[in-house]
């Protein structure tokens, strides 16, 4: 407990730095808050209790997070080490992509461009046409699902390092 007090302490003390000769404070974080997992510049965490996808949004927004974004290959492979490393599994788990406001057009929540893609093979399929939200780890499989926004999964939150200082 000690030597988390202390690491939270110097996190807290090197993420504050002034410029010579200026009389302002500008705020940059170098850690994640306790229990998220840094990877660049973003802190991602991995919540095991079932939500629908936009109660697990609104549950993301509630620690000023959103649904992850995946935005290449590394952050990927990154998130479903977060997966795994939290439930020994690569089950399904909610991300923060959708086609919900213009079908087969899909976005990310907190806005970034949709640039990489790792859909499982034949899909987005919008089975039942009702699928418009999407999950990793289909089946176990090493890929991405459009789903019926409806269905429980986990989910994975991430903020950016400096949306928790401000």
């Amino acid at each position: 407990m000690k030597l988390l007090t202390v690491s939270a302490l110097l996190c807290a003390m090197l993420g504050l730095t002034t410029a010579a000769g200026q009389h302002h404070v500008e705020k940059r974080a170098i850690c994640c808050p306790h229990g998220w997992n840094k990877y660049g510049y973003r802190c991602f965490r991995y919540y095991s209790n079932p939500l629908n996808w936009a109660e697990a949004q609104r549950a993301c927004e509630s620690v000023n997070a959103n649904l992850a974004s995946v935005r290449n290959i590394r952050d990927y492979y990154f998130i479903r080490k977060v997966i795994y490393h939290a439930t020994h599994a690569n089950g399904e788990t909610w991300i923060g992509g959708s086609d919900g406001q213009v079908e087969r057009y899909w976005f990310w929540i907190d806005g970034t461009r949709f640039s990489y893609t790792r859909w499982c093979r034949t899909q987005p399929d919008n089975f039942s046409g009702n699928q418009n939200c999407m999950t990793m780890n289909w089946l176990g499989q090493d890929c991405w699902d459009d789903q019926h926004c409806g269905i429980r999964h986990p989910y994975v939150c991430v903020k950016n390092m400096l949306s928790f200082l401000g």
